[in-house]
């Protein structure tokens, strides 16, 4: 695990929101089409029909989504499961708040009720550099 990787956390939390909701959007697209043809003054019909080339492209973009929301979790999980791997709970609070809460590290400070935020900052920096 790397510190990018972990720096990335938060950015991958963002891309799977943003994700889950074009798939959403996706899901709601219809591949059926009409039209109203004009026949007569007052007559009109509408046309239905299945249109396979923007069922096929529908279907492509979503298989293209899902691949990458799947790549996304599973960063996701490794990350997590190297965080759970920490032996001493401090240290692994610490990167919980940095990296999956997003905290600067004067709210950890506060959270962790140090006295300057440079203990926590270092804390973290001592494990990296032992880790990786």
């Amino acid at each position: 695990m790397t510190k990018e990787t972990l720096i990335q956390y938060c950015d991958l939390k963002n891309e799977v929101q943003k994700l889950e909701k074009r798939i959403a959007k996706i899901e709601k697209q219809s591949e059926m089409v009409s039209d109203i043809v004009q026949n007569g003054y007052k007559r009109h019909a509408v046309i239905y029909g299945y249109d396979y080339e923007r069922d096929f492209k529908i279907k492509k973009l979503k298989h293209i989504l899902n691949e990458r929301y799947d790549m996304v979790l599973e960063l996701q999980t490794q990350i997590e499961e190297y965080i759970n791997k920490i032996p001493k709970s401090d240290v692994r609070q610490i990167f919980e708040h940095y990296y999956i809460d997003g905290m600067s590290w004067v709210q950890i400070m506060h959270v962790m009720k140090y006295k300057a935020e440079s203990t926590a900052r270092m804390k973290h920096d001592r494990f990296l550099e032992k880790n990786l």
